[in-house]
Parts: C-alpha cells; structure tokens; sequence
C-alpha cells in the first residue's frame, strides 16, 4: 500500500516546512496555552448563539465580532450551519462564505503557487483538478495546501474530495517516517470537527496502527453511506465510493478478504449502472488484482452488460485471470453476438482487444465484421488491413496474405480502389504490403528463392516500400547482384523521401491556412519517420535518421507508438543500444499489444547488455 520513496531526508523540518499552513488558527495552535484556545471556543460559541438573537443590534454585532475573528471561528461556524435555529444557521453560511482563506502562502513551493494562483475563481471540478495536481507533485509538494482545503473548504464535498487525495498521496517508507507523517497530520486536524477532518484523523492512526482503525474506517463509511441517503447534497456517490475503495484497499493490506469483499459490494450498490462508470469500476478492481469482483457488477446490472460487448469482455477478462478459460471464451463469444452490425463499435473493440493481448478474441471480431462488410467497402477493407497487421503482429504470415488477397485479386474494381487509397497512398502500396506478408512466409519456412520473388514482386509496385526494402537488405542468400540492386533501391528510396521532406517544409512555408498547415505538419511528420524508418534499419546517415525521427515525433507531441518504435530502431542502427531501449520501451508502453514492439526491446536490451559486458 505504500510506496518508497527519498524524499523524507530531514524529517522533523521537512515536516514542519511541509504542513506549515501559516493561518491563525493552526499557528496558534503551537504558541496558545490551552486554556485560550478553550476561552475562544467559549466566547465562539457564545457569539454563534448570539447571531439568534431576538435584538437585531446584538445579531449584527455577534455577526460582526465573529467575521473579525476569521478562520479561527471556522470550524464552529461550518459546524453551525446545520443549526437547529434559521437565523444562526443562516447567518453562518454568510460568514463562512464571506471569511478570506489565502490559499497560496510565500512558503508554497513555486509549482504549488502556480497552480493555486487561480484557485478561488475556479469552480468546483476545476479546483478538484487543481487538487489532483496537487497531490501528483513529486515529495509531496502539494500537500501543505491539500490540507488546507480539508480545513477551510466551506462545501464539505470539496473537502472531502481534498481528503481523498491526501489519503491517495505517496507515503514515506520507514515506520519512523510515518509516525511523523502520522502525528503532524493530528496536529493539524485535531481542533477541526470536520468529516474530512475526522478521515485525516482516522488516516494518520491507519499509518501507525492499521489494524485498530479498521472499526474506525467501518464507523466513518458507513456514516457516510447514510448521509448519502438522508442529505445527499451533503455529499456524493463518488465520494462514498472512493472512500469505500480506500477502506477496502487497507482491509486486503491485512489480509481481510471477508471483510474487503463487504466493502466492495457496498461500493458496487454506489454505482450508477452508466457504461463509463461501469467500465472504470471493473477496470478499478483488475488494477487491484481483484478480478472476481468483476462478476459482482455483472451480477448488480445484467442488462447493461448484455447490451455493451466491452463490459462483457471485462468479465471475460476475469474468468481469464482466474484461470477459467472456459467460462472466459463463453463470455466473449456473447459479447461478440452483441449488435455484429455496429461494425464500427466492433473495430474498437477489438482494437481494445489487441492492447490487451487477448489476440484470438480480437481475430474472432474482425472475422465477423470482414463477413458483415462487403469487400468493397471502407469499412471492410479497413478491417482487413487491422486483420491482416495483427496476424502479421503474430508472425502467422500466411494468414495475413489471405485477408488481403481478396483486394488484390479485385485491385481494378474503381470502388475496392477508392476504398483502398483513404488509408494507402495508392493501391500499389497495399499489393506492396500483400507481397511482403508472403515474403514473410516463405522466409519463416526458408524457402530462400520463394521469398525473393516475392520481394522483387513487392519493389515492383511500391520502389518505397520500406518494409520490403529492409528485408531485401536483411535477405540471407543475397548475392552480388540482388545486393547492388538493393543498396541502389535503398539510396534511391532515401532521395525520395528526403525530396518529399523538402516539398512538405514549402508548402508549410507558403501556407497562411492554419488549418491547412496542421495537416502539411502531419505529412511531413510522416515524411520524416519514412526516411528514418528506412535508413535507420538499414544503411545510410544514422544521424540524420535519429534527427528526422525525433523531429517526426516532436510534430506528433511524441504521443505515437510507431513513431517511438521508428526512433529505438534508428538508435540500435547507430549502436546506441542504451537509447535504442529507452524510447523502445516507451513505444511498449504505449502500445503493449504490438508483439513486434516487444521482440524488438529484447534484442535491444540483448544488444546493451553484450556492450555492456564488452566494455567491463
């Protein structure tokens, strides 16, 4: 549950520093003798009753006295909102409203201050994003303000919500270093009567002793899963879920499987039954390694599952982790039957499919949509070409060849070829990638004269087939002249793309139109990572080709797998080994379902680690 860290060096000041909120009411609470702290509570509540009073003049001036007094009339404040006279409960929402609470202190760290620099102007989701900004800052720079808005948020979902993300922050490892953390989170909300208060209370005693507060955390869910039920404006669905879901993470911690299964389903009963909430719970427990409560909201909303294939693939996805592959197969194969018309649904799932490596249900949905398509359409030759790449991704070559055959022998249709080209420059490209697939094949069975052919018959359509370029160059029985041939195709190829390169950055010169310009931005992006792709698996300026990969990323915000997949290659052809792993395992990252993205990071790692013992 928790996670090391370094960032605990000199605890006692790093701590102080850290929650140094610097308001009246918590700096006072190191140099004020108890006795004051009592008679301002006295004179508080005093003035609290007092805003009741018959006298309007005795109202006003209690009202004013208290809106002089600040934040440290707070905690009395919020807590008389819910007063059982209108007038003071009235006149304490107007006061906490109107108290000033500086949300940004001198002693912020920089990243802190910039993000509460607009804090107060935001509205309520927007100051919860600034919150998980917060709570995401590395050595828990944001939690002096996180707890600040425990405290004084005047919506108590707010503070909740700030709670929350406080309880979500990483911990120091040492049981030293959590006594500390522990005991400077009582300090700090051990005057407040808050309910997110109590949870950082609750909070720091689960840090020491984990065990005792189980019955506490029990009490404070349960408290507020009736509050949600007699005055839910007071909280909310999500709040008394992620509450619920942290108590069941610290009740599987100690080994509380019972207990933890308790706590989930109260969680479930907190679902709306929506597809996103549905899908981000499910997703929620697999991320717990608790699959089996995948089938607990299956059980909870029958309908929904029977209607989105997604859902049930999730539950699929579950009997697979418990090892019942039967069940898991019978699951997706309903999930399959779900509306095979909405092809489009279909394709996208799969394509979730194939990130998540389940291989044969994603084959098994575009089989169907390639039957519930005709050949002719973008649809179908869309499904095609995904269905084709990942029997390619499997190394099943023949297979791949045979989904796209049937374009091929169909290349002259005018409506098969209109399809064909909205996702290939020219049909000639995809014929390429036809013979190239065969090409595969008959090297995987050796069938060294079969594969040239192939090759030969693939640079005839498409001379800048990079794939089929670089299997050329990589071809085992090369001889004299199918090696002049090659080296001449690649040099011709890599002018080809440089000359496009050029003709792209011109266009972008001379255009005005920023929409028009974006999209020349893309082209080049790609004109970029074909030269670097070509050159960098085999010969040429590796250089040069890490430089256009890199640009091409850079157009694309680096947040393309391919195109990080081109770039470890173009590092592994210049012997840079160590960054050829780097940006290999951020393609991974970013595409764990590519295969061949993950064959490539072992010969990388392979290769650093032969250089590596080289070198000594």
């Amino acid at each position: 549950m928790t996670k090391p860290t370094r960032w605990l060096t000199r605890p006692r000041q790093w701590f102080w520093c850290l929650f140094g909120i610097g308001v009246v009411i918590l700096a006072s609470q190191s140099v004020i003798a108890q006795d004051q702290i009592v008679a301002d509570k006295t004179e508080i509540d005093s003035l609290i009753e007092q805003l009741g009073d018959a006298d309007f003049t005795s109202r006003e001036f209690a009202q004013s006295k208290l809106r002089e007094m600040g934040l440290i009339a707070f905690d009395q404040l919020h807590e008389a909102q819910t007063h059982n006279d209108i007038e003071v409960a009235k006149r304490a929402k107007y006061l906490i409203r109107s108290l000033q609470v500086q949300w940004a202190l001198r002693t912020d760290a920089p990243e802190v201050r910039r993000l509460l620099a607009k804090y107060e102007d935001n509205n309520p989701t927007g100051r919860r994003s600034l919150m998980e900004q917060l709570a995401s800052l590395p050595e828990a720079k944001g939690l002096n303000a996180l707890s600040r808005m425990v405290r004084f948020e005047s919506d108590g979902r707010q503070s909740r919500y700030a709670a929350l993300q406080v309880m979500n922050m990483t911990l120091p490892e040492s049981s030293e270093q959590r006594q500390i953390f522990a005991d400077q989170l009582r300090e700090l909300h051990d005057q407040s009567a808050r309910t997110a208060a109590q949870w950082m209370k609750a909070y720091a005693e689960s840090l020491i002793d984990p065990e005792s507060s189980v019955v506490v955390w029990d009490r404070l869910g349960r408290k507020e899963e009736q509050l949600l039920t007699t005055f839910p404006g007071h909280t909310s669905r999500s709040l008394v879920r992620e509450l619920l879901r942290w108590e069941f993470r610290l009740l599987r911690q100690l080994e509380l499987e019972d207990q933890a299964a308790v706590v989930a389903r109260r969680s479930v009963n907190l679902l709306d039954g929506s597809r996103d909430q549905l899908i981000e719970a499910i997703d929620w427990f697999a991320n717990e390694k608790s699959w089996m409560f995948a089938e607990v909201i299956a059980d909870r909303f029958p309908v929904e599952f029977q209607e989105y294939p997604e859902l049930m693939y999730r539950l699929a996805e579950a009997f697979l982790q418990g090892g019942n592959q039967e069940r898991a197969d019978e699951q997706a194969a309903r999930a399959l039957a779900i509306k095979p018309a909405d092809l489009d649904a279909h394709i996208a799932i799969a394509s979730f499919l194939t990130r998540r490596q389940h291989h044969q249900w994603a084959i098994a949905e575009y089989e169907q949509g390639i039957e519930h398509s005709p050949l002719e359409s973008e649809v179908g030759i869309r499904m095609r070409i995904l269905l084709g790449e990942l029997y390619h991704d499997l190394k099943d070559e023949d297979r791949a060849r045979l989904v796209f055959e049937p374009v091929v022998e169909n290349r002259e249709n005018d409506d098969v070829k209109q399809s064909v080209i909205r996702f290939y420059s020219q049909m000639e490209s995809f014929v390429s990638r036809y013979w190239y697939f065969r090409a595969c094949d008959h090297a995987s069975r050796k069938e060294w004269g079969k594969q040239r052919e192939c090759l030969e018959a693939g640079l005839a359509e498409d001379p800048n087939d990079g794939d089929i370029l670089i299997a050329m160059y990589r071809y085992e029985e090369s001889d004299e002249v199918f090696e002049a041939m090659t080296l001449k195709a690649i040099r011709t190829s890599a002018d080809f793309h440089e000359a496009g390169i050029k003709a792209v950055e011109t266009k972008i010169k001379n255009t005005l139109d920023r929409l028009q310009k974006s999209r020349l931005q893309w082209d080049l992006a790609r004109a970029f990572n074909q030269y670097a792709w070509l050159v960098g698996n085999t010969t040429g300026d590796y250089q040069r080709a890490v430089e256009y990969s890199r640009k091409s990323l850079e157009l694309r915000n680096w947040e393309s797998a391919s195109y990080l997949d081109t770039l470890g290659h173009c590092y592994f052809g210049a012997k840079d080994y160590e960054n050829a792993v780097k940006y290999q395992q951020q393609a991974v990252d970013m595409d764990p379902g590519s295969l061949g993205m993950r064959r490539q990071l072992n010969v990388f790692r392979q290769a650093l680690k032969d250089q590596q013992q080289r070198q000594g």
